[in-house]
């Protein structure tokens, strides 16, 4: 996958798991929606691309289709944790997001 977070996968506090799953979100202080897709998770949070890249301490609200399976809700609240700009050889979006579950 070649993705950022092979670089940085040292830094997990917890394991890691690899999905695919379409989300969308929301942001928590303008109501505005997004998409992107989850490419990993784990206990903590999520890794997502998306073309939204709110500042590191944002809080947002996911929405997650599909992958019911692996998530327990279909709905989280997650705060940026960092960000992350991507090469159009890597991805179809602009931004690399790390979240955390809050």
């Amino acid at each position: 996958m070649g993705r950022l977070m092979i670089a940085i996968a040292y830094q997990r506090n917890s394991q890691r798991f690899e999905v695919e799953a379409t989300v969308m979100l929301e942001d928590f202080r303008t109501g505005f929606y997004y998409n992107g897709i989850i490419y990993n998770y784990s206990a903590d949070g999520v890794y997502l691309e998306s073309d939204y890249a709110p500042r590191p301490g944002r809080k947002i609200h996911l929405k997650v289709n599909g992958a019911r399976d692996i998530f327990t809700t279909e709905l989280y609240l997650a705060e940026i944790r960092w960000r992350q700009p991507l090469s159009d050889e890597t991805s179809d979006y602009s931004y690399g997001i790390g979240m955390k579950y809050c």
